[in-house]
């Protein structure tokens, strides 16, 4: 095994944990939950929540273009007049967008070389998780504040 390959496989499996604590972050929160301002002036717990499943879905679109189009409609998620999201709903979200992500890194073999698609997959993979991370941070703070459990890792 080389060290590429140790590497790939760590962060996949990073990657699945971090999915997995947004998941349990997410998914026992009330809609009063989702929708408390815990701070004045900061989104809700649910519109963060929501936007990592936008960004996802925006991200993943631009990359594969109609393979991706199962996530347009999560292109909403982020309008202001779109209404809010419950945790079913989120966590459905979640795993959407997370099936998508690993159909597409997941086929082939670590030492196939990429094509010029895979590429820029892969660097639309790594801005969606540099998205993600922060606002799972302010989440995780948010819920905190209101006496949540926050994104565990």
């Amino acid at each position: 095994m080389t060290r590429a390959t140790i590497a790939e496989a760590r962060v996949f499996v990073s990657w699945q944990d971090y999915q997995d604590a947004l998941k349990r972050a997410i998914a026992p929160l009330t809609d009063a939950q989702l929708q408390q301002q815990v701070i004045p002036g900061l989104r809700t717990p649910g519109e963060i929540a929501e936007h990592i499943v936008f960004g996802r879905a925006l991200h993943l679109h631009h990359a594969l273009g109609e393979r991706a189009a199962e996530l347009v409609p999560l292109h909403r998620w982020d309008d202001e007049d779109d209404r809010p999201r419950t945790a079913v709903e989120i966590v459905q979200g979640l795993d959407l967008t997370w099936r998508t992500i690993t159909d597409c890194l997941m086929s082939g073999s670590p030492t196939d070389e990429l094509t010029e698609e895979e590429t820029e997959i892969v660097q639309t993979i790594w801005g969606m998780l540099d998205h993600d991370l922060p606002h799972a941070g302010e989440l995780s703070l948010l819920l905190g504040a209101a006496g949540l459990p926050g994104v565990e890792i």
